[in-house]
């Protein structure tokens, strides 16, 4: 495999070792490496003669699909930075990826799967939108949802047109931060990842060597390529010669079907999803082409996934990452010669990169805690993110002065390169597998007529965790459940909405000798409780 560490230049590569070679199938079409290198070429040229140039920041609005890809590809050979956004996301979550995040222009599909992307636009204010150069859109340049973009006094310009017109690309610039996560963090506001070339690929060519990926191998991108779970399924496929197979949207039985018929090799998901493919499946035979199935825990409480796994004759393992870190950086060994395999079913996992290190750190005494005992996991790995955009007090805080990045999650060392994750030290929780932060939500909430404060915790019901809103009412106002719930709806992701507001008259708290500490816990523990009452 080629040695470059730039996506021009290993895509070129690619183009000649691997001409014929389906890079992507998006819907079951298949897309040769030779063409979408000529796709790509092409539309870095027309994009740059648009003005897209180095270092601007290109918010890219799109789901899984070949012009996602494209789209990246085409902004890194320009030395371009991307804002991946969530299609899930609405009006004051891509209002704040827009300005926080300094964006200059707009990749869209404003018609995609009947979202009203138009609409969750023209929700943002036009003081946001006025940084924007201009708005690049799929789809039907007449379309009501595209005039409306217009209407907004935005350039709009023709995505299919920039791809389609013949123009030479200009000299790829060179290693430069090109891709951005979003995160919730700590913090009230999600911070911004940014990840450079060299990281981005040394990790594709990593999760080669580890998950055992060659040219026949056809790896199923069901998870966002806006996420690192997504993008490094991705990335992981793209950069080394193999298929990466993909659609828009994905559910169970879709996912089975491009199984069997693209013979897919590898996939990895949260126990949830994977769970539920074993269910579903009508026979083992669906998944005889299948070499290894990957989990990321999103849904702790799971238990019957190995008795599933190897019903299906599904070689399966615990997986590990971060939007930091990127996804994927650690996998439980299946080999007893790469490490304990008696961990092989649980999260966290053997670091994918030879030189890469684990450790876990007393987060009281600061000590170095030795291997079985429990602290914050710490890891040092060439998966590394550059930094946090914009933000060099959060990256030094999250930092040791000796490269290893503080992960804030729970867990013990098996060996100097294999650990066990076990939860999350702080508050954040998976609302349908995207990590958020509490304070997102109760920031929303806290602006909804009649509340005067607001605690959001993540309830257990089944194998789901799901928002429950604590809420202190104003003096003299009154709960307002319905209205609450479709003004959040309008602001935030649907996965965000509080699926219950429950009045409080204080919060459960407990005086230290610090401070005063609302107690989370005792809430979940309540929010568990009602939902169990209720049916959601």
């Amino acid at each position: 495999m080629p040695s470059s560490t730039h996506f021009a230049e290993r895509l070129a590569t690619l183009a000649k070792t691997h001409a014929n070679h389906p890079a992507l199938i998006d819907r079951h079409v298949s897309t040769s490496y030779s063409e979408l290198h000529r796709q790509v070429g092409q539309l870095a040229g027309n994009l740059a003669t648009l003005g897209i140039k180095p270092h601007d920041r290109v918010a890219i609005w799109l789901p899984n699909c070949l012009a996602w890809i494209q789209s990246f590809l085409a902004c890194a050979h320009l030395g371009a930075t991307v804002l991946a956004v969530n299609t899930r996301f609405r009006s004051k979550e891509v209002a704040d990826i827009i300005e926080r995040g300094k964006a200059d222009w707009l990749i869209m599909w404003p018609d995609f799967k009947g979202i009203a992307f138009a609409e969750i636009l023209a929700d943002v204010e036009q003081q946001v939108l006025k940084r924007l150069r201009a708005v690049i859109t799929l789809g039907d340049p007449d379309s009501p949802a595209i005039n409306a973009i217009a209407a907004r006094k935005l350039n709009v310009h023709n995505f299919d047109a920039q791809l389609n017109a013949p123009c030479p690309p200009p000299e790829p610039f060179g290693n430069a931060g090109v891709l951005c996560f979003t995160t919730s963090g700590t913090t009230s506001l999600p911070k911004f990842v940014l990840h450079d070339h060299v990281s981005l690929i040394t990790h594709g060519d990593g999760m080669k060597a580890a998950y055992g990926y060659d040219e026949h191998s056809r790896i199923f991108a069901s998870a966002p390529f806006c996420g690192a779970f997504g993008f490094c399924t991705l990335s992981g496929g793209l950069v080394t010669g193999s298929t990466v197979v993909c659609e828009p949207v994905s559910d169970t039985d879709s996912t089975l079907e491009q199984i069997e018929r693209h013979r897919i090799t590898h996939t990895y998901a949260n126990n949830e999803s994977i769970l539920k493919l074993f269910e579903t499946a009508s026979s083992p035979k669906v998944f005889e082409s299948c070499r290894l199935f990957g989990f990321a825990v999103f849904s702790p409480a799971i238990t019957n996934l190995l008795e599933q796994a190897e019903r299906n004759h599904v070689a399966l393992t615990g997986l590990y990452g971060s939007s930091e870190m990127q996804a994927l950086v650690a996998a439980q060994p299946i080999d007893p010669s790469q490490g304990d395999i008696s961990v092989r079913y649980l999260a966290g996992g053997r670091l994918i990169h030879p030189g890469a290190r684990v450790r876990v750190r007393d987060p009281e005494s600061g000590q170095i805690l030795p291997n079985g005992e429990s602290g914050e996991i710490e890891i040092n790995s060439p998966s590394h993110m550059v930094g946090y955009l914009d933000n060099p007090e959060a990256t030094a805080k999250a930092v040791t002065d000796d490269g290893y990045f503080k992960t804030g999650d729970l867990g013990y060392c098996v060996s100097d390169r294999q650990f066990v994750f076990q939860t999350r030290m702080g508050d954040s929780f998976r609302l349908s597998g995207f990590l958020v932060n509490p304070a997102e939500i109760e920031q929303v909430v806290e602006t909804l007529p009649g509340v005067k404060a607001c605690q959001v915790v993540g309830a257990t019901l089944g194998t789901k965790i799901l928002p429950v809103a604590f809420v202190i009412l104003q003096s003299g106002a009154s709960a307002q459940p319905e209205s609450w719930t479709a003004e959040c709806k309008r602001r935030m992701a649907g996965f965000k909405v509080p699926v219950r507001f429950e009045v409080l008259t204080e919060f459960p708290s407990i005086t230290s000798a610090n401070a005063v500490k609302i107690q989370k816990h005792k809430m979940r523990e309540m929010a568990d409780r009602l939902l169990a009452s209720e049916n959601y």
